[in-house]
């Protein structure tokens, strides 16, 4: 891989972790929003980061596979 395609795929990992943030805001937000207590919603924040990183990992793996 040359400079661009390194540059390219660490901005896909950041962009892939700044939206499961994203997602785990969201989510803390509309677990409080419905009444829950903070201790569960950080546990309902934690697991949408987990499985919101954990799919587009599993993409962003996909198609760096086919396009090198």
């Amino acid at each position: 891989m040359n400079v661009a395609q390194t540059a390219i795929v660490l901005m896909a990992i950041s962009l892939a972790v700044v939206f499961s943030l994203v997602v785990a805001g969201a989510a803390f937000a509309v677990a409080r929003w419905g009444g829950g207590e903070v201790p569960d919603c950080v546990a309902t924040s934690g697991k949408a980061f987990a499985m919101t990183l954990t799919l587009l990992s599993g993409v962003l793996a996909v198609v760096i596979a086919v396009v090198k």
